[in-house]
């Protein structure tokens, strides 16, 4: 189990993201700007976002939690249903 600050988490997706043709800049910004709603939402219920004042970190098992979150978003992307993979979507 490790822990990233959430910059760096976002940056770590971004990445493994820009690894797929199918997932363009534009896909990669909109999970960008919908992460960030949720990490900083006031509810969130999330245990593995963890919120200290400002500061914001995800804890993760290991780097196989990047690379689900990353193929989770790609499958939805492929089937056309990217609202489905934001309904109630957690680590």
């Amino acid at each position: 189990m490790f822990i990233l600050p959430k910059e760096d988490f976002i940056e770590e997706i971004k990445a493994e993201m820009a690894g797929y043709e199918e997932i363009t800049k534009e896909l990669i910004d909109d999970w960008v700007k919908r992460f960030n709603a949720y990490a900083g939402s006031k509810h969130v219920m999330d245990r593995r976002i963890q919120v200290k004042g400002a500061k914001v970190n995800v804890k993760l098992q290991d780097e196989s939690d990047l690379f689900g979150i990353v193929d989770r978003y790609f499958s939805a992307i492929d089937q056309d249903d990217l609202e489905a993979y934001w309904t109630d979507w957690k680590l």
